[in-house]
């Protein structure tokens, strides 16, 4: 494949179009060259439910096999129990096939550390530059293995088994709860309904079989859930939850359809987990103020990073914090995983349900509501960094973040424009006491000369 002609690869994994810039070759010489570069030894593979993940999982197994390890498929696994699994394996290393909340025909691979969490940046680029450097044998080598992988295992229990021995189960199990659940056909239906089981809850659901059909939308956001919010208007459930296709993110929505922003699940999760025990916690520079609201009622601190799950990976380890997040619905709590965790959210907001006899969107509502503007730029042939740069010089006498691109902070909110991790666009979000506020604060630079 020609350099020119490269999927995305950052902090966040490698995503691309499958057929143009995704191969299976791509995907054989990166599982090489990470399966080299961990020592050999077993790898783990995981998938999304894409009609693309069986064959680039194969793939990625001739690559490891030429590297000399051996690949262990545990089939279509969201991503935190790829995670959870790489350790309880005592595998070396770990390969997500996922492109996340990317639409079809998106497809991407995410590399995980033998301590279950996600690689960080620097080992990504150790990976990619030996990629660029052609460090990995020809074609003909790859597919001198079959791609069938050595064993196939399934962990979802094992990562069930943490995330009830986080929460108190014999609660949730004593009050009758019913859900709805839409997981947009993809990995969590491989998983949630046995951790539902397990605290006996009641669920109905739209959209969760395994067969990687994305109804609508993958972003798990108010605008794309129109068949939950119809479930949810029946009556009778507690909350209404939705999953991204690797089931990394979670977002909710009120209990007869009323819309809760992403950003909530964070909160909502943190809510919890600080009424137990008050520590720091971490989130990126874009997550709601809201976060801020739930640290000051428990009297800790917020560590905010740069945008991408390893980099906030990396402010709870620095600063030891109890659980972080983003506020996409990414809920990161260390005592199941080091990685973004929809399940484990999913089981937190429970408890807290359970714990309050609060049905969701009462629990939203306990907290102040602030609105949130997200927006993109199309960059497909402009360099972000040169647009961020000027945009630097137009708001020079504003307070400013250079922490992540560029983030205006004023008393009653801010906007924040970055490059995205995943897609090539720049990312504009903004947030205000209004909705009004955030729109102006949005149009400022969106619009600025």
């Amino acid at each position: 494949m020609d350099n020119k002609n490269l999927p995305i690869m950052t902090v966040s994994g490698i995503r691309g179009k499958v057929g143009e810039t995704l191969s299976e070759e791509f995907v054989s010489r990166v599982a090489f060259i990470q399966t080299r570069l961990a020592g050999g030894g077993k790898i783990v593979i995981g998938r999304d439910t894409r009609p693309t993940g069986p064959a680039l999982t194969r793939a990625a197994a001739r690559g490891i096999f030429a590297a000399g390890g051996v690949p262990v498929d545990i089939g279509v696994a969201p991503t935190p129990t790829v995670c959870v699994a790489v350790p309880e394996l005592r595998a070396d290393s770990g390969i997500i096939i996922t492109a996340s909340h990317n639409p079809l025909p998106y497809n991407g691979y995410k590399m995980v550390h033998n301590s279950g969490r996600l690689f960080r940046g620097d080992e990504c680029e150790e990976v990619y530059s030996a990629f660029k450097a052609g460090d990995y044998p020809q074609d003909s080598e790859f597919v001198k293995h079959g791609g069938e992988p050595f064993e196939s295992v399934d962990v979802s229990s094992v990562h069930i088994d943490k995330i009830l021995a986080c929460v108190d189960a014999a609660l949730i199990r004593s009050k009758n709860i019913r859900i709805a659940v839409d997981s947009i056909n993809g990995a969590a239906g491989a998983v949630f309904p046995k951790l539902l089981s397990a605290l006996s809850v009641r669920w109905e659901g739209v959209n969760n079989k395994l067969d990687g059909d994305f109804v609508h939308n993958p972003e798990p956001r108010p605008e794309h859930l129109g068949d939950l919010r119809r479930l949810l208007s029946g009556g009778g459930f507690w909350g209404g939850f939705v999953f991204d296709p690797d089931a990394d993110r979670l977002a909710t929505m009120g209990e007869a359809g009323q819309e809760v922003s992403e950003e909530m699940t964070l909160a909502l999760a943190l809510q919890n987990i600080l009424s137990k025990k008050a520590d720091n916690v971490a989130t990126n520079l874009s997550t709601s103020m809201v976060i801020d609201d739930v640290a000051a009622k428990y009297g800790v601190a917020v560590v905010r990073t740069k945008i991408g799950e390893a980099h906030v990976v990396e402010g709870m380890r620095a600063n030891r914090c109890i659980a972080g997040g983003e506020g996409n619905g990414g809920v990161i709590y260390p005592a199941v995983c080091m990685a973004r965790d929809g399940l484990t959210g999913l089981a937190l907001i429970l408890e807290e349900m359970a714990k309050t006899d609060k049905k969701l969107y009462g629990l939203a509502m306990d907290w102040p509501i602030y609105y949130i503007v997200k927006e993109k730029i199309p960059c497909v042939d402009m360099d972000p960094s040169v647009l961020i740069g000027k945009l630097n010089q137009v708001f020079a006498d504003e307070k400013r973040d250079m922490t992540d691109g560029l983030k205006i902070v004023r008393d009653y909110g801010w906007v924040h424009l970055r490059a995205s991790n995943t897609e090539p666009i720049i990312r504009c979000y903004a947030e205000a006491k209004s909705m009004d506020q955030a729109k102006e604060l949005a149009d400022m630079v969106l619009k600025a000369d």
